[in-house]
Protein backbone atom coordinates (compact mmCIF):
# COMPACT_ATOMS: atom_id res chain seq x y z
CA UNK A 1 0.00 0.00 0.00
CA UNK A 2 1.36 3.69 -1.34
CA UNK A 3 -0.34 6.84 0.55
CA UNK A 4 0.23 9.93 -0.86
CA UNK A 5 0.06 12.40 1.99
CA UNK A 6 -1.25 16.36 0.92
CA UNK A 7 -0.74 18.42 3.71
CA UNK A 8 0.73 22.34 4.77
CA UNK A 9 1.82 22.39 7.76
CA UNK A 10 4.84 20.80 8.38
CA UNK A 11 4.16 19.62 11.90
CA UNK A 12 1.10 18.14 11.68
CA UNK A 13 2.52 16.40 8.44
CA UNK A 14 5.29 14.81 10.51
CA UNK A 15 2.55 13.80 12.97
CA UNK A 16 0.33 12.32 10.53
CA UNK A 17 3.11 10.58 8.33
CA UNK A 18 4.22 8.97 11.48
CA UNK A 19 1.03 8.00 12.56
CA UNK A 20 0.01 6.36 9.34
CA UNK A 21 3.33 4.58 8.93
CA UNK A 22 2.88 3.01 12.67
CA UNK A 23 -0.55 1.66 11.39
CA UNK A 24 0.68 0.26 8.72
CA UNK A 25 3.56 -1.36 10.05
CA UNK A 26 5.34 -3.03 7.63
CA UNK A 27 2.94 -3.39 4.81
CA UNK A 28 2.81 -0.13 3.10
CA UNK A 29 4.67 3.59 2.89
CA UNK A 30 3.34 6.85 3.40
CA UNK A 31 4.81 9.60 1.05
CA UNK A 32 4.65 13.38 1.77
CA UNK A 33 3.61 15.25 -1.39
CA UNK A 34 6.44 18.00 -2.09
CA UNK A 35 6.98 19.88 -5.32
CA UNK A 36 9.73 19.01 -7.48
CA UNK A 37 9.46 21.46 -9.91
CA UNK A 38 9.65 25.36 -10.47
CA UNK A 39 6.35 26.74 -11.23
CA UNK A 40 6.00 27.57 -15.09
CA UNK A 41 3.73 30.72 -15.81
CA UNK A 42 1.92 29.11 -18.68
CA UNK A 43 0.79 26.24 -17.00
CA UNK A 44 -1.93 25.96 -14.80
CA UNK A 45 -2.46 24.32 -11.05
CA UNK A 46 -3.84 21.02 -12.16
CA UNK A 47 -1.57 20.41 -15.06
CA UNK A 48 1.24 21.27 -12.76
CA UNK A 49 0.15 19.17 -10.17
CA UNK A 50 -0.85 16.21 -12.78
CA UNK A 51 2.37 15.73 -14.05
CA UNK A 52 4.16 15.84 -10.04
CA UNK A 53 2.05 13.20 -9.16
CA UNK A 54 2.77 11.19 -12.47
CA UNK A 55 6.50 11.54 -11.55
CA UNK A 56 5.89 10.31 -8.27
CA UNK A 57 4.40 6.90 -9.67
CA UNK A 58 0.58 7.34 -9.56
CA UNK A 59 0.37 3.67 -10.75
CA UNK A 60 1.41 2.42 -7.69
CA UNK A 61 -0.56 5.05 -5.25
CA UNK A 62 -3.19 3.61 -3.21
CA UNK A 63 -5.08 6.34 -1.71
CA UNK A 64 -3.78 9.79 -1.82
CA UNK A 65 -4.61 11.48 1.55
CA UNK A 66 -5.24 15.50 1.65
CA UNK A 67 -6.10 18.09 3.75
CA UNK A 68 -8.79 20.00 2.76
CA UNK A 69 -6.97 23.23 3.62
CA UNK A 70 -3.78 23.30 1.68
CA UNK A 71 -3.49 27.65 1.70
CA UNK A 72 -0.43 27.25 3.59
CA UNK A 73 1.69 24.83 1.72
CA UNK A 74 5.05 26.41 0.74
CA UNK A 75 6.24 24.97 -2.33
CA UNK A 76 2.97 25.52 -4.24
CA UNK A 77 1.31 28.30 -3.84
CA UNK A 78 -2.22 28.00 -4.96
CA UNK A 79 -2.61 24.22 -4.39
CA UNK A 80 -6.06 23.28 -3.31
CA UNK A 81 -8.00 19.81 -2.31
CA UNK A 82 -10.28 20.51 -5.40
CA UNK A 83 -7.11 20.68 -7.66
CA UNK A 84 -5.83 17.14 -5.30
CA UNK A 85 -9.49 15.75 -6.27
CA UNK A 86 -9.93 16.75 -9.93
CA UNK A 87 -6.03 15.45 -10.22
CA UNK A 88 -6.49 11.92 -8.57
CA UNK A 89 -9.87 11.43 -10.71
CA UNK A 90 -8.08 12.18 -14.18
CA UNK A 91 -5.33 9.96 -13.18
CA UNK A 92 -7.82 6.82 -11.66
CA UNK A 93 -6.25 7.26 -7.97
CA UNK A 94 -8.98 7.27 -5.05
CA UNK A 95 -8.32 10.47 -3.06
CA UNK A 96 -10.01 11.34 0.57
CA UNK A 97 -10.00 14.18 2.36
CA UNK A 98 -9.98 15.50 5.87
CA UNK A 99 -10.72 18.49 7.88
CA UNK A 100 -10.23 19.68 11.50
CA UNK A 101 -13.74 20.78 11.97
CA UNK A 102 -16.98 19.20 10.47
CA UNK A 103 -20.39 21.21 9.34
CA UNK A 104 -23.39 18.66 8.84
CA UNK A 105 -24.74 21.41 6.55
CA UNK A 106 -22.09 20.87 4.02
CA UNK A 107 -23.69 17.62 3.22
CA UNK A 108 -27.11 19.03 3.14
CA UNK A 109 -26.60 20.30 -0.32
CA UNK A 110 -27.73 18.67 -3.14
CA UNK A 111 -24.57 19.53 -5.19
CA UNK A 112 -22.38 18.32 -2.44
CA UNK A 113 -24.34 14.77 -2.00
CA UNK A 114 -23.85 13.84 -5.34
CA UNK A 115 -19.88 14.66 -5.48
CA UNK A 116 -17.60 11.75 -6.00
CA UNK A 117 -15.71 12.13 -2.97
CA UNK A 118 -14.32 10.83 0.73
CA UNK A 119 -14.28 13.16 3.59
CA UNK A 120 -13.85 12.05 6.85
CA UNK A 121 -12.95 14.36 10.33
CA UNK A 122 -9.57 14.31 11.75
CA UNK A 123 -10.14 14.69 15.88
CA UNK A 124 -8.20 13.84 18.80
CA UNK A 125 -7.60 9.87 17.75
CA UNK A 126 -5.16 9.88 15.48
CA UNK A 127 -4.78 6.64 15.47
CA UNK A 128 -8.51 6.03 14.65
CA UNK A 129 -8.52 8.15 11.56
CA UNK A 130 -5.19 6.51 10.49
CA UNK A 131 -6.75 2.97 10.98
CA UNK A 132 -9.88 4.98 8.61
CA UNK A 133 -7.78 5.96 6.09
CA UNK A 134 -6.05 2.33 6.10
CA UNK A 135 -9.57 0.81 5.70
CA UNK A 136 -10.69 3.10 2.70
CA UNK A 137 -7.00 2.27 1.21
CA UNK A 138 -7.92 -1.33 1.61
CA UNK A 139 -11.75 -1.07 0.33
CA UNK A 140 -10.22 0.37 -2.90
CA UNK A 141 -7.70 -1.97 -3.72
CA UNK A 142 -10.23 -4.90 -2.95
CA UNK A 143 -12.82 -3.44 -5.22
CA UNK A 144 -10.01 -3.29 -8.17
CA UNK A 145 -9.00 -6.78 -7.33
CA UNK A 146 -12.18 -8.23 -7.53
CA UNK A 147 -12.82 -6.28 -10.58
CA UNK A 148 -9.44 -7.43 -12.33
CA UNK A 149 -11.01 -11.25 -11.16
CA UNK A 150 -14.21 -10.70 -12.81
CA UNK A 151 -14.97 -12.11 -16.62
CA UNK A 152 -13.48 -9.48 -18.64
CA UNK A 153 -17.00 -8.34 -20.55
CA UNK A 154 -18.07 -7.34 -16.64
CA UNK A 155 -18.03 -3.69 -17.37
CA UNK A 156 -19.36 -3.54 -20.86
CA UNK A 157 -22.47 -5.75 -20.06
CA UNK A 158 -23.79 -5.12 -16.55
CA UNK A 159 -25.32 -1.97 -14.66
CA UNK A 160 -23.37 0.12 -11.89
CA UNK A 161 -25.46 -1.99 -9.53
CA UNK A 162 -24.77 -5.31 -11.14
CA UNK A 163 -20.99 -4.63 -11.09
CA UNK A 164 -20.90 -3.57 -7.74
CA UNK A 165 -23.04 -6.45 -6.19
CA UNK A 166 -21.20 -8.78 -8.11
CA UNK A 167 -17.53 -7.41 -6.61
CA UNK A 168 -19.18 -7.61 -3.10
CA UNK A 169 -19.77 -11.03 -3.90
CA UNK A 170 -23.70 -10.59 -3.55
CA UNK A 171 -25.05 -10.62 -7.12
CA UNK A 172 -28.87 -11.39 -5.54
CA UNK A 173 -28.92 -7.72 -4.42
CA UNK A 174 -28.53 -6.39 -8.10
CA UNK A 175 -31.80 -5.02 -8.10
CA UNK A 176 -31.89 -3.07 -4.76
CA UNK A 177 -28.43 -1.15 -5.75
CA UNK A 178 -29.50 -0.52 -9.28
CA UNK A 179 -31.85 1.89 -7.28
CA UNK A 180 -29.28 3.87 -5.59
CA UNK A 181 -27.90 4.50 -9.48
CA UNK A 182 -31.30 5.65 -10.67
CA UNK A 183 -31.15 8.19 -8.43
CA UNK A 184 -27.15 8.68 -8.58
CA UNK A 185 -26.94 9.28 -12.57
CA UNK A 186 -24.68 12.36 -12.07
CA UNK A 187 -22.03 10.31 -9.59
CA UNK A 188 -22.23 7.69 -12.26
CA UNK A 189 -22.28 9.33 -15.55
CA UNK A 190 -19.13 8.41 -16.13
CA UNK A 191 -19.10 4.32 -16.23
CA UNK A 192 -20.36 4.86 -20.23
CA UNK A 193 -17.39 6.89 -20.90
CA UNK A 194 -14.85 3.69 -19.51
CA UNK A 195 -16.08 1.17 -21.77
CA UNK A 196 -14.19 1.30 -24.62
CA UNK A 197 -10.77 2.02 -22.48
CA UNK A 198 -8.70 -1.10 -22.21
CA UNK A 199 -9.54 -3.59 -19.07
CA UNK A 200 -6.20 -2.24 -16.94
CA UNK A 201 -7.22 1.44 -17.20
CA UNK A 202 -11.44 0.51 -16.82
CA UNK A 203 -10.50 -1.31 -13.75
CA UNK A 204 -8.76 1.85 -12.36
CA UNK A 205 -11.24 4.11 -13.20
CA UNK A 206 -14.33 1.92 -12.54
CA UNK A 207 -12.82 0.81 -9.07
CA UNK A 208 -12.79 4.61 -7.86
CA UNK A 209 -16.05 5.49 -8.97
CA UNK A 210 -17.43 1.99 -7.72
CA UNK A 211 -15.48 2.87 -4.40
CA UNK A 212 -17.27 6.11 -3.67
CA UNK A 213 -20.35 5.49 -5.06
CA UNK A 214 -19.97 2.69 -1.96
CA UNK A 215 -19.21 4.78 0.72
CA UNK A 216 -21.19 7.73 0.21
CA UNK A 217 -24.41 6.64 -1.23
CA UNK A 218 -24.70 3.14 -0.04
CA UNK A 219 -23.26 2.83 3.18
CA UNK A 220 -23.98 6.44 4.14
CA UNK A 221 -28.38 6.38 3.04
CA UNK A 222 -29.49 3.19 4.72
CA UNK A 223 -31.46 0.49 2.55
CA UNK A 224 -29.51 -1.78 1.43
CA UNK A 225 -27.35 -1.89 3.90
CA UNK A 226 -27.74 -0.60 7.72
CA UNK A 227 -25.31 0.96 10.08
CA UNK A 228 -25.57 0.14 13.84
CA UNK A 229 -28.17 3.15 14.78
CA UNK A 230 -30.69 2.09 11.46
CA UNK A 231 -30.08 -1.25 12.44
CA UNK A 232 -31.67 -1.32 16.11
CA UNK A 233 -34.05 1.39 14.80
CA UNK A 234 -35.03 -1.47 12.17
CA UNK A 235 -35.35 -4.49 14.13
CA UNK A 236 -37.44 -2.41 16.82
CA UNK A 237 -34.44 -2.88 19.43
CA UNK A 238 -33.19 0.08 21.65
CA UNK A 239 -30.28 1.81 20.32
CA UNK A 240 -28.17 2.01 23.63
CA UNK A 241 -29.04 -1.82 24.17
CA UNK A 242 -28.28 -2.85 20.14
CA UNK A 243 -24.88 -1.02 20.81
CA UNK A 244 -23.99 -2.20 24.19
CA UNK A 245 -25.29 -5.58 24.10
CA UNK A 246 -22.86 -8.02 22.49
CA UNK A 247 -25.21 -10.82 22.70
CA UNK A 248 -28.27 -9.00 21.69
CA UNK A 249 -26.20 -8.14 18.39
CA UNK A 250 -24.81 -11.66 17.79
CA UNK A 251 -28.22 -12.53 16.97
CA UNK A 252 -27.79 -11.27 13.85
CA UNK A 253 -24.60 -12.15 13.26
CA UNK A 254 -25.00 -13.41 10.06
CA UNK A 255 -26.70 -10.57 8.37
CA UNK A 256 -23.02 -8.63 9.18
CA UNK A 257 -21.70 -6.44 6.43
CA UNK A 258 -18.03 -7.85 6.05
CA UNK A 259 -17.47 -5.59 2.39
CA UNK A 260 -14.78 -2.86 1.44
CA UNK A 261 -14.69 0.56 4.41
CA UNK A 262 -16.17 -1.53 6.94
CA UNK A 263 -13.44 -0.63 8.74
CA UNK A 264 -13.86 3.04 8.64
CA UNK A 265 -17.80 2.61 9.27
CA UNK A 266 -18.40 0.73 11.95
CA UNK A 267 -20.44 -2.33 12.05
CA UNK A 268 -22.78 -2.73 9.60
CA UNK A 269 -25.77 -5.06 8.54
CA UNK A 270 -27.04 -6.68 5.16
CA UNK A 271 -30.77 -5.40 5.54
CA UNK A 272 -32.29 -8.08 3.25
CA UNK A 273 -30.24 -10.54 5.53
CA UNK A 274 -32.16 -9.33 8.87
CA UNK A 275 -35.28 -9.88 6.74
CA UNK A 276 -34.47 -13.44 5.93
CA UNK A 277 -33.42 -14.01 9.74
CA UNK A 278 -36.94 -13.14 10.95
CA UNK A 279 -38.80 -14.69 7.95
CA UNK A 280 -37.36 -17.74 8.55
CA UNK A 281 -38.94 -18.26 11.96
CA UNK A 282 -41.50 -16.47 10.97
CA UNK A 283 -40.85 -13.60 14.01
CA UNK A 284 -42.53 -9.78 13.58
CA UNK A 285 -39.46 -7.85 14.55
CA UNK A 286 -35.70 -8.17 15.45
CA UNK A 287 -36.88 -7.26 18.76
CA UNK A 288 -38.67 -10.27 19.44
CA UNK A 289 -36.46 -12.72 17.79
CA UNK A 290 -33.54 -11.86 20.10
CA UNK A 291 -36.11 -12.03 23.28
CA UNK A 292 -37.05 -15.50 21.76
CA UNK A 293 -33.75 -16.61 21.13
CA UNK A 294 -32.13 -15.19 24.45
CA UNK A 295 -35.17 -15.68 26.69
CA UNK A 296 -35.03 -12.17 28.33
CA UNK A 297 -36.43 -8.94 27.78
CA UNK A 298 -35.38 -6.78 25.77
CA UNK A 299 -36.79 -2.59 25.20
CA UNK A 300 -38.13 -1.70 22.16
CA UNK A 301 -36.51 1.25 20.25
CA UNK A 302 -37.63 5.07 20.67
CA UNK A 303 -38.49 7.54 18.25
CA UNK A 304 -36.14 10.50 18.95
CA UNK A 305 -39.06 13.00 18.36
CA UNK A 306 -41.80 10.95 20.67
CA UNK A 307 -39.87 7.90 22.91
CA UNK A 308 -43.40 6.90 23.15
CA UNK A 309 -43.81 5.40 19.72
CA UNK A 310 -41.43 2.75 18.44
CA UNK A 311 -38.86 4.53 15.65
CA UNK A 312 -37.92 2.06 12.09
CA UNK A 313 -36.26 4.63 10.39
CA UNK A 314 -33.13 6.74 10.79
CA UNK A 315 -32.55 10.45 10.50
CA UNK A 316 -30.04 11.21 8.66
CA UNK A 317 -29.02 14.46 10.67
CA UNK A 318 -29.92 13.68 14.10
CA UNK A 319 -28.25 9.80 13.05
CA UNK A 320 -30.64 8.99 15.45
CA UNK A 321 -33.80 6.37 15.54
CA UNK A 322 -36.66 7.87 14.17
CA UNK A 323 -40.35 6.41 13.34
CA UNK A 324 -42.15 7.40 9.73
CA UNK A 325 -44.91 9.77 11.38
CA UNK A 326 -42.10 11.90 12.37
CA UNK A 327 -40.24 12.12 9.74
CA UNK A 328 -39.84 12.61 6.09
CA UNK A 329 -38.37 10.59 3.20
CA UNK A 330 -37.81 11.00 -0.31
CA UNK A 331 -35.76 14.15 -0.43
CA UNK A 332 -33.93 15.38 -3.57
CA UNK A 333 -30.52 14.36 -1.64
CA UNK A 334 -31.60 10.94 -0.90
CA UNK A 335 -30.50 8.31 -3.42
CA UNK A 336 -33.64 6.39 -4.76
CA UNK A 337 -33.37 2.92 -2.77
CA UNK A 338 -32.68 4.46 0.68
CA UNK A 339 -36.22 3.85 2.17
CA UNK A 340 -34.92 3.79 5.79
CA UNK A 341 -33.31 6.96 5.26
CA UNK A 342 -35.44 9.94 6.83
CA UNK A 343 -35.33 13.56 8.83
CA UNK A 344 -36.89 13.84 11.63
CA UNK A 345 -39.58 16.78 11.45
CA UNK A 346 -38.35 19.48 14.06
CA UNK A 347 -34.70 19.16 11.36
CA UNK A 348 -36.22 19.78 8.59
CA UNK A 349 -38.80 22.70 9.97
CA UNK A 350 -35.20 24.30 11.06
CA UNK A 351 -33.21 23.19 8.12
CA UNK A 352 -35.78 22.94 5.32
CA UNK A 353 -33.70 26.28 3.30
CA UNK A 354 -30.96 24.05 3.15
CA UNK A 355 -32.29 20.91 1.98
CA UNK A 356 -34.06 22.05 -0.94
Amino acid sequence: MKLLLFEDTPAAATELSDVLKSELVDKGEVILFRSERKPEPEVNYERRLHSEVECAGSDDISLIVADRELSKTSDFLGLSEPTVRRVARSLAIPECSYTRGTDQREYLRAEGQREACIAIPIGGDLKLFARQVISIASGFEHIHRELERKRDDLALQDSPGAILATVLGKPEYADKMSLYASGDRQRLHSVLEMRGLPKEKRNRHLSCLLGYWLWDSILRYPGVVVNMVAASSYLNIKQEVFETDFDVRACFSTALYNGPFVEATGPMWWRSALDDILAEMDYADGRSYAEKTLERSIPRSECCEESAIPAGYYCMLREEPVSLKNSTGGLAWFPRGADLARVSNTQLEELGPWLS
